[in-house]
């Protein structure tokens, strides 16, 4: 097993929309900050669908999308309701799975492809092991984790924390 340090990043509940839905309800949108993942950036303003308020996370995409942590699903849809899971770029409302995010180069360097699963460990005071972390491989990716707040929480991870990646 081979074992490489990378960057944690932490999600919060976000969207993403489609052109036409920005024009409709946002149609001015202003930049807060760069994220990690070249091109994407965070919007000074929220989209409120008439019941919570959710960041804008842009360029738009081809389907709006809502990214809840499975604390957030259960509190919007209840317990009895499956959480549609998020592998990519689902429509609608889903629970993001934890994933790493590779360059085409890094994923080839390390033997991944797109689809496939690593894990992660983190060895702070909460130490534990994340299994299936689902690898998105794309040209222009930046190697990072991303996790949810729950799975953050549960291992006491902080945004920009370094952790082991288990491949």
């Amino acid at each position: 097993m081979k074992t490489l340090k990378v960057i944690c990043e932490i999600s919060n509940k976000h969207c993403h929309l489609r052109e036409e839905t920005l024009k409709k309800f946002l149609p001015k949108v202003t930049k807060l900050r760069d994220v990690s993942q070249p091109g994407q950036w965070v919007s000074n303003e929220y989209f409120n669908d008439g019941t919570e308020k959710f960041r804008v996370i842009l360029p738009a995409r081809s389907e709006d999308q809502f990214e809840l942590s499975l604390t957030d699903w259960i509190r919007r849809f209840g317990r009895d309701k499956e959480p549609l899971w998020k592998r990519n770029k689902e429509a609608g409302y889903v629970v993001t799975l934890r994933h790493l995010h590779i360059s085409t180069t890094q994923a080839k360097e390390l033997g991944l492809k797109d689809g496939d699963y690593v894990a992660i460990r983190n060895n702070g005071i909460r130490t534990g092991t994340l299994e299936k972390v689902l690898v998105r491989v794309a040209e222009n990716f930046d190697l990072r984790v991303h996790l949810d707040t729950d799975e953050a929480n549960a291992l006491y991870i902080k945004n920009g924390d370094i952790i082991d990646l288990l491949i």
